[in-house]
């Protein structure tokens, strides 16, 4: 059962009060915490009722801290500390710390965060557990290495496809045990960062897709329950438990090494000046980001109706043909680079084309590159004549308009959508929105990196997208701050004079 949730102007009212008294005492330490305070006090969480509500039960004893555990869990990723444990811990026994998470009464143990996490993982937990204590074959790190830069292929041909002509049709299943959290990131800070301007035009959003590695805090050799090593056999492959059993091997591109965890999948606005991520999905290590793609593209259009995506991009691990169909069924533009292994054929025929460079940039009939002129739809691409382009006037045995504007032609992409995207990849709009795409592998950074989500050894995928869901609030918050120019500190003194 869910107790009354506390509007936020009541939240902010009474952390007022609490801090003016913890200013008399301490207040060189408020000063070290004001960023932190100052996002908790923009933090509104009266949209989240919604949300958590259908997670209790009409009966049984009141939940009474819930907002609080969220403000702690956003203060303890904030503050870098490493263990929930300790956290609740500490929490408890720092009066400043427990009135800044806005506790009553008692703080909350550390199994009150925990039962609270996994309420907001739908998975079953009781099958969680009962999978740490199975017995599972031993699978050992693979031997073989991929080449530098190179993706870990999918594991059966044509999957994509398959997804792809379900999500059209409407079709496509999607358990999605992570929903929860999901709608956490939406309706918490990516709502409010909307509204704010922040994340660019929402009736144009450009969005960067990438996976990155997740490492698990387990061990990847397990427990070993057999009696090998009594009989002096010490590298057996015998059935073990293991601790983790969400995660799985995985290819690091990066690193160039396998690692044992999951990938989470992430989406960031490009056009935002701050690389705010909007959606998070965790996977298994061995699935590739052209399969998390398909279900990716649906959830971040049933959780955002009001946001119109426009632009997708992404690098050559989403170079098929299937994913460019499913874009244009969707009306985004894709910004895909070429994969490196692509060998690229370009005979199609047409009229005032003489052939195409191998680029896929069209050559006139006197051997001269046509100029990228944009998108006319439904026409397709067009191009025109370099001369009339640049102003100069056509050799004669070159003149093949007599218009001033000179010769136009339009390559239609449903030739080959992949080799002829929308936008040329040779144009200088192309290039510019690609280098968008840094955008998601910076909010990346800003997660394993800034908020050390890794550093918490955590041993299932529920833990793991929790601590990356409150890292993506965290980053949202502390764009919050920045945008407002907003201190605590300065405010609570302008009220006290």
């Amino acid at each position: 059962m869910l107790r009354d949730w506390i509007p936020h102007i009541k939240y902010q009212e009474r952390l007022r009060l609490k801090m003016l008294l913890h200013q008399q005492i301490q207040r060189s330490r408020l000063v070290s915490l004001d960023k932190s305070i100052s996002k908790l006090y923009l933090l509104n969480l009266d949209s989240l009722l919604p949300v958590i509500k259908p997670l209790y039960s009409d009966l049984g004893r009141p939940a009474i801290n819930q907002q609080g555990i969220i403000r702690s869990l956003v203060l303890m990723l904030d503050q870098q500390d490493y263990s929930i444990t300790k956290w609740a811990q500490k929490v408890a026994s720092d009066p400043l710390l427990f009135d800044i998470c806005g506790f009553f009464n008692n703080a909350p143990s550390a199994a009150s965060y925990y039962d609270f996490l996994v309420r907001l993982w739908l998975g079953d937990h009781k099958i969680h557990i009962n999978r740490k204590l199975k017995v599972k074959r031993f699978v050992s790190k693979p031997k073989k290495k991929l080449k530098a830069g190179q993706k870990q292929p999918p594991k059966h041909s044509g999957t994509v496809k398959k997804l792809v002509a379900k999500a059209i049709n409407g079709k496509l299943r999607n358990f999605c045990p992570e929903i929860v959290l999901q709608k956490l990131i939406a309706r918490l800070v990516v709502d409010t960062s909307s509204a704010m301007g922040i994340l660019g035009n929402v009736n144009d959003l450009s969005v960067a897709f990438d996976g990155s590695t997740f490492y698990s805090g387990a061990s990847h050799y397990g427990v070993k329950v057999c009696d090998c090593k009594s009989q002096g056999i010490y590298n057996c492959k015998c059935p073990r438990r293991f601790s983790d059993p969400d995660a799985r091997w995985g290819w690091d591109s990066y690193r160039e090494q396998w690692f044992f965890g999951n990938t989470l999948f992430n989406v960031t606005v490009s056009d935002s000046p701050y690389d705010l991520p909007i959606y998070l999905k965790m996977v298994q290590a061995s699935r590739h980001d052209s399969i998390t793609t398909v279900f990716a593209l649906e959830d971040i259009h049933k959780i955002y109706p009001n946001l119109r995506f426009k632009s997708f991009i992404a690098d050559g691990a989403m170079d098929n043909y299937p994913t460019y169909d499913l874009l244009k069924h969707y009306d985004i533009l894709p910004f895909i680079s070429l994969d490196s292994r692509t060998k690229a054929k370009f005979n199609y025929p047409h009229q005032d084309i003489l052939c195409f460079d191998d680029k896929g940039n069209p050559i006139c009939k006197g051997g001269i590159p046509f100029v990228s002129w944009g998108y006319s739809k439904p026409k397709g691409i067009k191009y025109r004549c370099w001369f009339a382009v640049n102003g100069q006037e056509p050799p004669k045995e070159c003149k093949c308009s007599s218009s001033k504007y000179g010769r136009v032609i339009y390559i239609k992409p449903d030739y080959d959508p992949r080799m002829f995207p929308p936008i040329p990849r040779g144009s200088d709009t192309f290039k510019t929105k690609f280098k968008s795409r840094t955008s998601v592998e910076r909010s990346n950074k800003r997660m394993f990196i800034d908020y050390a989500i890794e550093s918490y050894d955590s041993r299932s995928a529920m833990m793991r997208m929790s601590l990356a869901t409150f890292a993506v609030i965290n980053i949202h918050l502390d764009a919050w701050v920045k945008h407002k120019k907003f201190s605590f500190c300065s405010f609570i003194e302008q009220q006290a004079a």
